[in-house]
């Protein structure tokens, strides 16, 4: 597999149109967010844990109190997420609706050539 976004952060490689659901991944959203910000393919984007431990994201996710928020910068964008689970890059808040769109945008026949920006 290509290095990519989502490289890590356990982004499933199939999808069906319309699927009802949000990416459980924390990091799985910020990598849609930010490759939808950039008008890019998930995989062509920087790697998220060049930015950023995945990790991080994952173990704040898992805390029971979701009063916490998180700031970080990648590449030129700022990146705010919180313990609602709420990711918003240069300010524009990504919604439930947003991640199914761009999960259905993404051409999963294509071939995955890494494009480090």
């Amino acid at each position: 597999m290509p290095e990519s976004g989502l490289e890590g952060v356990g982004m499933r490689l199939e999808h069906t149109a319309g699927e009802q659901t949000t990416p459980e991944s924390l990091s799985t959203r910020v990598c849609l967010a930010l490759a939808e910000v950039k008008g890019v393919h998930p995989w062509q984007s920087k790697p998220l844990y060049e930015t950023l431990d995945p990790g991080i994201l994952e173990a704040l996710d898992e805390q029971d109190n979701g009063d916490w928020r998180l700031e970080f910068e990648a590449g030129k964008h700022v990146v705010v997420v919180t313990g609602r689970g709420e990711v918003t890059v240069d300010g524009a808040r990504f919604s439930e609706r947003d991640y199914r769109e761009a999960l259905d945008e993404i051409d999963w026949d294509a071939p995955q050539k890494s494009k480090i920006s």
